[in-house]
């Protein structure tokens, strides 16, 4: 059965990598999706851009660890994209160019864009073998032992629909691929928090500082303030998110999509730590990175949460 699953979720990318090879008509189809993406898609594909396995296991990490000031990590990324929002998104799609580095040269010269094109190159290498590692992981919770092939076979259908599609791939899937993520958080969240026995019961099993907020013992105003500063400031420049901007149909869209997808953010940071916290207390021997893959692992299973990932 889990078999089947990870099949049709891989074919159905795949087909809609095909679909939408059959409109792409030039660059501007296959980099910026003819500037004709909907708040929905929009909305959809910078959710599963900075929603992605990666955040999502590194996020039920963090609540594994310092329990609720882990929501810090994507709270200041909605901060970010507010500021985006009301202060930016607008003028970003109204350059209408292809990429970052393009708005930077526009602002200062060839030199500036030149720098920017090699650092964007060398950081997302990182970014995208960490995602696709992540993905992997995410579906050895439906095939277990499989874990290599996983990641390579995640990264093949991620290049092929990419490939055959461009944008207009790259829109659709993430925004199915954005709903599937969200409906399995927020079915996980209420399972893992029963099986721990309930919030009550979980807030004395890990103790009062695990649910303190804004900050605690694990995390003090210090953290707050540079996880503000290091990491919220890139929901501001971020190339990933400008090159969804750039795809907007209108300046409109690109503004309401990016508020849209930073107020979702809150909750969902919430419900990803307390999944965290959750499988601290009733896997305390799993590592903080292997959290999310044993509480869905229990949660699919029925069973109890017992040995490490």
């Amino acid at each position: 059965m889990n078999l089947a699953i990870v099949s049709f979720f891989f074919i159905g990318m795949i087909l809609i990598g095909a679909v939408s090879f059959r409109r792409i008509r030039g660059t501007e189809s296959f980099f910026v999706a003819d500037r004709m993406g909907s708040s929905v898609l929009i909305t959809g594909s910078l959710m599963a851009t900075i929603v992605g396995g990666s955040s999502t296991i590194g996020m039920a990490g963090l609540g594994f660890k310092k329990g609720l000031v882990g929501a810090w990590w994507l709270l200041v990324g909605a901060v970010g994209l507010m500021i985006l929002a009301f202060f930016l998104a607008k003028r970003v799609r109204r350059y209408a160019f292809y990429t970052l580095p393009e708005l930077l040269e526009e602002q200062y010269d060839s030199g500036a864009k030149l720098v920017a094109s090699g650092v964007i190159s060398i950081a997302w290498l990182g970014i995208i073998a960490g995602q696709m590692v992540a993905a992997g992981k995410i579906l050895d919770v439906l095939i277990p032992g499989h874990l290599d092939l996983m990641i390579l076979l995640s990264a093949a259908v991620f290049i092929i629909y990419t490939i055959l599609g461009g944008q207009y791939s790259i829109l659709r899937t993430d925004t199915i691929q954005s709903a599937i993520l969200l409906v399995g958080i927020f079915i996980c969240l209420p399972l893992s928090i029963g099986k721990a026995g309930g919030l009550e019961s979980l807030r004395l099993n890990l103790g009062a500082s695990y649910f303190s907020f804004p900050t605690n013992t694990y995390g003090d105003w210090t953290y707050v303030v540079t996880l503000l500063l290091m990491v919220g400031s890139t929901y501001v420049v971020g190339p990933d998110i400008y090159s969804r901007l750039f795809c907007a149909r209108n300046e409109g869209v690109a503004r309401n999509a990016t508020a849209i997808t930073a107020l979702i953010m809150i909750p969902l940071a919430f419900s990803i730590t307390l999944i965290g916290m959750s499988a601290k207390a009733i896997a305390p021997g799993v590592s903080p990175e292997g959290a999310f893959p044993a509480v869905v692992r229990g949660v699919l299973s029925l069973q109890t949460l017992s040995s490490p990932v």
